[in-house]
């Protein structure tokens, strides 16, 4: 029964799922956020040394204030400017795939996100012009900026495909040839985007910026970020683990990544001001707490075999195997190892353990038992305990973690066990035969 579920996947599911994983917008999108690691990264560790909870036990408050204020343009130049970076990412990525100078292509990506970008902003209730405030190029702009990245690199691709480029003869430098080919395409990008600001300007947005915050990119990040719904992409993440797939990569890389991603920044601006911070829901909830970390699946197996079926000795060799990679929740071994792929028995804990982490770290955030996480990015192989204390600046989502992998641990022993005892059964049928 369950080869025919999995055949019948493999004919209808995976060329969508492979379709979804190859779109060159999206592969565009998750290739602007990889460009964008290394410096939300950085920007995280710096925050989180700057943020130590029990750092005012060490220092003066002043000195700290002073080393925060310090510390403070790197935000600026790294979380702050997010919008930025995926632009000129997308740009670049889509540029190459499609064969065209990707400088110029990311260059004029930027240059078209800025164009439709407000220049003017209150400030003590006087108006300053020639001045482009950050909240307009941070997580507020995300979404303008990929639409903006994606269409005004299909201006150009679109351009040149027409070959309406200016052609100078071979003896010309390379250099000044491309600059001259791309005189018309980029005129073409920085036309379209004036016509887009321009007819923003007679609405009541005023800016492309403003109606698409309003009218999509915050009604997306409820619907997306809801409850609810991450508790049932987790799940999905590991039903398509348990045929073979790849699920953060379909699930997670393909929708939810963009949503996610722009929650956390959210919550790093506000941590960094020292403001209440606005998102349960963020991409550091889901891969930590939530169950879309292979980390809660790994450790509960793991736990089990060590305590409990040592006696068995291919999952005692397998936990040997997989105790190093599935510490930095590398879980790959013990889904083919064990297996979980294509196990009925073991389809009902990997369903249930996004969901249950997901509704455990829920409830203990949303009544305060523990912080909300900051937002600050760390590698996703980070073993757990010391990932809970880093996202949430706070021992509390250490131990919180520790509870989940607890009730975890009971769970996968449930159906550990019933696996254990059908292999004894049919162990003793041989015997007996």
């Amino acid at each position: 029964m369950i080869t025919i579920i999995a055949d019948k996947l493999q004919k209808y599911l995976l060329p969508v799922a492979n379709k979804i994983g190859s779109n060159r917008y999206l592969l565009a999108i998750k290739d602007a956020f990889l460009i964008s690691l290394p410096f939300t990264m950085f920007g995280s560790i710096i925050l989180a040394l700057v943020n130590i909870p029990f750092l005012n036990k060490l220092i003066a408050e002043d000195t700290i204030a002073a080393i925060q204020a310090a510390a403070a343009p790197i935000q600026n130049v790294t979380f702050n400017v997010i919008a930025v970076i995926v632009v000129l990412g997308i740009g670049y990525s889509l540029g190459k795939y499609y064969k065209s100078n990707p400088i110029y292509t990311a260059i004029s990506s930027l240059i078209g996100f800025l164009m439709v970008t407000p220049t003017t902003t209150l400030f003590e209730e006087n108006v300053v012009t020639g001045v482009y405030e950050l909240n307009n190029l941070g997580t507020m702009a995300i979404f303008s900026g990929i639409i903006m990245a994606i269409l005004c690199t299909e201006t150009y691709r679109w351009v040149v495909e027409k070959n309406l480029v200016i052609k100078m003869p071979d003896s010309v430098p390379q250099l000044v040839a491309d600059s001259f080919s791309s005189f018309i395409p980029v005129g073409a990008v920085l036309s379209i985007s004036f016509i887009i600001q321009l007819g923003f300007s007679f609405t009541g947005f005023q800016t492309m910026n403003a109606f698409i915050y309003e009218m999509i990119q915050i009604p997306i990040s409820r619907i997306g970020s809801s409850f609810t719904a991450t508790m049932i992409a987790g799940a999905l993440c590991n039903l398509f683990w348990f045929f073979g797939l790849h699920g953060n990569s379909i699930v997670y890389n393909s929708v939810l990544s963009p949503i996610f991603k722009a929650l956390s920044i959210e919550n790093l601006a506000a941590f960094q001001a020292h403001k209440m911070i606005p998102n349960v829901i963020t991409e550091e909830f889901a891969f930590y707490f939530g169950g879309f970390n292979g980390s809660f699946i790994a450790y509960p197996i793991l736990i089990c075999i060590i305590i409990f079926f040592k006696k068995k000795k291919e999952w005692k060799k397998l936990a040997e195997v997989s105790m190093v990679p599935g510490i930095f929740s590398i879980y790959e071994p013990i889904v083919f190892g064990l297996p979980l792929m294509l196990n009925p028995i073991m389809l009902i804990p990997m369903l249930l353990t996004p969901m249950l982490s997901c509704a455990i770290s829920y409830f203990a955030m949303t009544v305060g038992l523990v912080p909300l996480c900051t937002g600050v990015s760390i590698p996703w192989t980070t073993p757990m305990i010391l990932s809970g204390i880093i996202t949430t600046n706070s021992l509390q989502g250490g131990i919180l973690q520790i509870v989940i992998i607890a009730v975890l641990t009971v769970l996968w022993y449930v159906f550990l066990k019933i696996a254990y005892n059908g292999d004894k059964d049919k162990e003793k049928k041989i015997e007996n035969e």
